[in-house]
């Protein structure tokens, strides 16, 4: 598997992206990867677009989302895998390129791409659900189906990897274990990376889940998530939106 990335940014330099892209091989080879029992993706920058192999899944980091405000998403397209990270809406909300030792949770657009490819590599086609227990969404409808996305529940959590001297901000994520409603016990922790789940099929504050019943799909938001990144979820290009379609 290769994950190619691409920059076509003005807000992000090419060795910006390069860093990155070091820091989620190195979190894919001794973290995500390791978590998830799965052989390791090759990720890779390339700053000539013509050199990327066609069995390939490309991620573009763009200046300006094609929907209001979404900071990525990943998607299949004619049998295409490709994923979409917008710097823009990350740097005018605040957000840092690489890491914000003032806060080091601020969100980054290193954290967004680690994200979505990890989100890549957990579900590739973004159509794989989970039973879950019963939880009450936005709507105040109960759902009980949970999407396979790796990053979700966990959002607004990051951590450090380090290139050589320089930090980078990647995403926390979860473990197979939080997709299990037998694993109630302690012997099935930890439930993500940074073990701040307490329960599978939970949410950190700032987190959210994408769920549904018999084919309804909806969101549930943790209390601390941003109003700007709610939006974001709810618009009609949003994860949600594209997994109502399938």
């Amino acid at each position: 598997m290769l994950i190619a990335v691409i920059n076509q940014s003005t807000l992000v330099t090419n060795a910006d992206v390069q860093i990155m892209c070091e820091a989620l091989q190195i979190q894919f080879d001794l973290q995500v990867a390791a978590a998830w029992n799965q052989k390791s993706p090759t990720v890779k920058f390339f700053a000539n677009i013509t050199n990327i192999p066609g069995y390939a899944w490309v991620i573009s980091v763009l200046d300006n989302p094609d929907v209001a405000n979404a900071l990525g998403y990943h998607e299949e397209t004619n049998d295409q895998v490709d994923g979409f990270i917008f710097c823009q809406p990350v740097l005018q909300n605040g957000g840092v390129v690489l890491y914000d030792p003032t806060n080091p949770q601020n969100t980054s657009v290193a954290s967004v791409l680690s994200h979505e490819a990890i989100e890549m590599f957990g579900d590739r086609f973004a159509n794989f659900w989970a039973a879950g227990p019963n939880v009450v969404a936005s709507d105040g409808y109960t759902y009980s189906e949970y999407a396979l996305e790796l990053c979700d529940p966990v959002e607004g959590n990051s951590y450090v990897v380090n290139v050589g001297t320089t930090p980078v901000s990647m995403s926390n994520f979860v473990f197979p274990s939080w997709f299990n409603p037998e694993g109630t016990s302690q012997f099935n922790m930890p439930f993500d990376y940074l073990s701040l789940l307490k329960t599978p099929f939970s949410m950190t504050s700032g987190g959210y889940m994408i769920v549904q019943q018999v084919g309804q799909v909806q969101q549930v938001f943790g209390e601390k998530m941003p109003e700007w990144k709610q939006k974001i979820k709810r618009n009609d290009f949003s994860r949600a939106t594209s997994r109502n379609k399938k």
